[in-house]
């Protein structure tokens, strides 16, 4: 009689080059790590390069739900600086600052009186 095998789902991460961060790829069935990496190796790796590659099983990956509104609450506050549209104002603003800005000069004086 025949054991049955397990197989799980293994996400798989890979970095092109030394100086850059392990993105995912995609994700292999295998039933164990070191097939999983073999297999992310022949379906990731054919055609490219890399320096490095991580298997990790599913289970053990924790995400936020999609529903879950609280876990990306900091998207709602504004960024709008980040953005090219956000710098068209920034002159108005810079100049606003510097005229309620006290200067040296301004410390100076008050320091003499």
């Amino acid at each position: 009689m025949q054991s049955e095998v397990h197989y799980d789902v293994y996400e798989v991460f890979v970095q092109k080059d030394i100086l850059t961060h392990h993105v995912h790829v995609g994700s292999v069935v295998a039933p164990s790590p070191d097939l999983a990496l073999q297999v992310a190796r022949e379906n990731f790796l054919r055609r490219d390069t890399a320096v490095n590659i991580w298997v990790v099983l599913q289970q053990n990956v924790h995400r936020t739900s999609y529903e879950d509104e609280d876990a990306l609450a900091n998207q709602v506050l504004d960024k709008s600086y980040r953005e090219v549209s956000g710098y068209s104002d920034n002159a108005q603003k810079w100049k606003r600052f510097k005229e309620r800005a006290i200067t040296i000069d301004d410390l100076v004086n008050d320091l003499k009186k």
